[in-house]
């Protein structure tokens, strides 16, 4: 009894080691489900945080429709401490925005809120001179950026600079990572950019995209966590929600859509969504109307769609032979279909991690994601026929 004993002791205290290990050394946070750290490290202060509430931090703005004209809410920091400060602005003219990052440069850069658009179609049918794709920045502003100016998207002053070419953006660039607003109305304005210079930026949502619309903290970083519960009881409906400028901007955005020769989702294409049998535009028309629902509510179509094993969620391309996440029986035969169907030569994801952009399947899918923040940010580039993983230090391989 005693020997087992010290063996259950010894186990537990390398068990112990190594929770504190992965906290300290590997950044790991154990949240509770209102984003809250019940156990984690703090870096900056070098202490242990257990069971605290996140503190007000920089954030914002967040802007939300009001008495005909907008609420804009933001923080404000006073000596040490940050408060929430609210502004209302007429609707006419357009406010311009100023809008803070809580990163060590303290970046700071404006946005001019634009009229909400109708719906478009997702569908670019050619291809245009260049084409950046990229995928899962997860609130990495400073690596989005780096990446972006390596490239020659953007401009010092963070303004677009790319001309006629694209930029797919392949979902989940919130949650996790500090200044995930602050990467959402980056992109916002990009796009008015992208399209005055004749270019375009296509944002393709992911299920983090789809759980922030929702609601969900659980991945929120926690100044945002902060800034929601000062808000009151429902501040994590409202922040990305329909009366949001950003919520219903996102809601906007499609799950699908192709450029050119590429097909984007943010997950997969399960068999189950082929064969709802719908083209791309119907399919965004379909997801649309429920982003802002919670993913377990929704049903039918619209769960084939959005759910477990629909768009944003789905593995089962990623990893062909895992037979837990595939649902199809010849996985090779069914990524051909898939093509065929949308008229693509690729198709390009995000969702699950590589260690380096690549491609597989005899070239047919681009794997995009991968873990920015522990390594230089990646993009995929097609240009004249050729297709590249370049990155934020200006490398270029081709990608074969």
């Amino acid at each position: 009894m005693a020997t087992w004993m010290k063996r259950l002791a010894l186990v537990s205290a390398l068990a112990v080691a190594a929770v504190i290990g992965l906290v300290v050394f590997g950044g790991f946070r154990l949240k509770d489900p209102q984003g809250n750290i019940a156990f984690g490290w703090d870096a900056d202060a070098r202490r242990f945080q257990i069971m605290e509430k996140p503190m007000l931090a920089a954030e914002g703005p967040h802007v939300f429709l009001h008495d005909g004209g907008y609420e804009v809410l933001a923080t404000q920091q006073e000596a040490d401490a940050w408060r929430l400060v609210r502004t209302q602005l007429p609707a006419s003219p357009l406010p311009t925005l100023t809008v803070q990052v809580g990163n060590a440069a303290k970046t700071r850069f404006q946005v001019t809120l634009r009229p909400a658009s109708p719906a478009r179609s997702a569908v670019h049918a050619d291809n245009p001179p260049r084409l950046l794709m990229l995928s899962d920045i997860e609130g990495e502003f400073d690596r989005f950026t780096s990446l972006l100016r390596a490239q020659g998207v953007i401009d010092d002053a963070l303004h677009w600079r790319y001309g006629d070419g694209h930029v797919a953006l392949v979902g989940d660039f919130v949650d996790r990572g500090d200044d995930m607003t602050a990467v959402l109305w980056l992109i916002y304005r990009l796009q008015t950019e992208a399209e005055a210079a004749g270019g375009r930026v296509h944002y393709v949502l992911g299920n983090h995209e789809h759980l922030a619309m929702s609601g969900r903290k659980k991945y929120w970083p926690g100044g945002l966590v902060a800034f929601a519960t000062a808000l009151g009881d429902d501040g994590d409906e409202r922040l990305f929600s329909s009366q949001s400028v950003l919520g219903e901007w996102l809601a906007e955005q499609p799950v699908i859509a192709r450029v050119g020769d590429h097909l984007f989702v943010h997950g997969g294409i399960s068999g189950d969504v082929l064969a709802l049998d719908l083209d791309i535009d119907q399919m965004n028309a379909l997801a649309q109307p429920h982003l802002h629902a919670e993913p377990e509510s929704l049903q039918g179509d619209v769960d084939t769609l959005l759910g477990r094993t629909g768009l944003t969620w789905y593995r089962g391309m990623a990893m062909p032979d895992d037979a837990k996440q595939r649902r199809e029986a010849d996985p090779a035969a069914h990524l051909q279909r898939v093509l065929a169907r949308y008229g693509v030569k690729r198709l390009a994801i995000g969702h699950t991690l590589v260690p380096d952009i690549a491609l597989e399947q005899q070239g047919r899918l681009l794997r995009l994601d991968v873990h920015h923040a522990e390594q230089t940010p990646q993009a995929a580039l097609y240009e004249g026929d050729e297709l590249w993983r370049v990155d934020a230090a200006g490398r270029r391989i081709r990608l074969q």
